[in-house]
């Protein structure tokens, strides 16, 4: 049942919203939610925004974290993507590894929550973070439950990477009035 509710929502996303706009924006929204783009934004803030250095730090820890996490996922549920096990499914863009749960989706909720503590454009960077999540399904690549379970992971990330941060600094200052 879960299956045939996914495989509707599938085609609803990427048959039913199919159009030339779309097509033409959904590649670059996705590169949005990269590794690699999200890379670079965290060395741009290193280097440009002397004030947030946590912020790129955070980022380039939460990138590393959910690469491993989702890795794990992907193989070890080695869920097969839409367009090999659907018929009839618009592929916009080739992918090579397994479907589930979706890298570019942990990799954008994660940096919509570390970058939403830092620079309180929380509604911009989540609106992001969901059209990245849109653009995959879109594209033909993956399952709307892929999206859901890689938001949801890299929600869960941002959080504990704030969490652990804040206990560090904590822990950091505690240390300091012992001295």
């Amino acid at each position: 049942m879960l299956a045939s509710i996914d495989a509707r929502l599938f085609y609803l996303i990427n048959k039913n919203c199919a159009n030339p706009v779309f097509d033409t924006l959904m590649p670059f929204l996705t590169w949005l939610g990269s590794g690699e783009f999200l890379f670079v934004v965290a060395v741009l803030i290193l280097f440009l925004k002397a004030k947030n250095k946590r912020a790129a730090l955070l980022l380039l820890a939460g990138l590393t974290v959910t690469y491993y996490i989702v890795y794990f996922l992907k193989n070890s549920v080695a869920r097969p993507r839409p367009f090999i096990t659907l018929p009839d499914v618009r592929l916009l863009t080739p992918e090579k590894n397994f479907s589930f749960p979706s890298s570019h989706a942990a990799q954008s909720f994660m940096a919509a929550v570390l970058l939403s503590k830092f620079f309180k454009h929380y509604i911009l960077l989540f609106g992001i973070a969901l059209v990245v999540c849109f653009s995959r399904v879109y594209l033909g690549v993956h399952f709307v439950s892929d999206v859901v379970a890689g938001a949801v992971i890299g929600t869960i990330i941002g959080y504990a990477l704030i969490a652990a941060a804040k206990a560090a600094l904590s822990s950091l200052n505690d240390n300091k009035e012992n001295i």
